[in-house]
């Protein structure tokens, strides 16, 4: 009987998982629907954030702390075009009339969800990952992330 119920355990937790990961790259594809628009996008009063999308305010949230995620979604308004880049959507929000020293970018890989940021601050510039390296992103993505004039 305890073989069974171990069994039955064992199997559950492997169903659950395999749902996880299907609910995850579900999650993943939809983001892709954002190519082309703003992070923030207002239709009459209702207003959606691309930060706060699941897929994206948790690792954000972990890796920025709560000032950097407050910089990133309250303060740095000026936003460009979320752009597909291969398997990444980019996107570069500044600060209003600082968009020279005070800017971050955004990329998530499509396949794999590792959300990797550039923020600068002045001449503080970070560069981090969440599942995964920002060094690790490919070098056009990076380019993009880099130079704000370009859109």
């Amino acid at each position: 009987m305890r073989r069974k119920s171990l069994a039955a355990l064992v199997l559950l937790i492997a169903l659950g998982l395999a749902g996880g990961t299907t609910a995850t790259a579900q999650g993943l594809g939809s983001l892709r629907s954002w190519a082309g628009k703003y992070p923030t996008e207002r239709r009459g009063r209702v207003t959606r954030k691309f930060f706060r999308l699941p897929a994206l305010q948790t690792p954000l949230a972990r890796v920025l702390g709560k000032r950097g995620f407050d910089l990133l979604t309250r303060e740095y308004t000026v936003e460009t075009p979320i752009k597909q880049i291969g398997n990444y959507l980019a996107v570069k929000v500044c600060r209003p009339h600082a968009c020279d020293t005070d800017q971050a970018g955004v990329a998530i890989n499509l396949r794999t969800g590792a959300v990797l940021v550039r923020m600068k601050e002045g001449n503080d510039v970070r560069r981090i990952g969440y599942d995964g390296r920002y060094d690790d992103l490919p070098r056009n993505v990076q380019d993009y992330l880099e130079d704000f004039a370009a859109t």
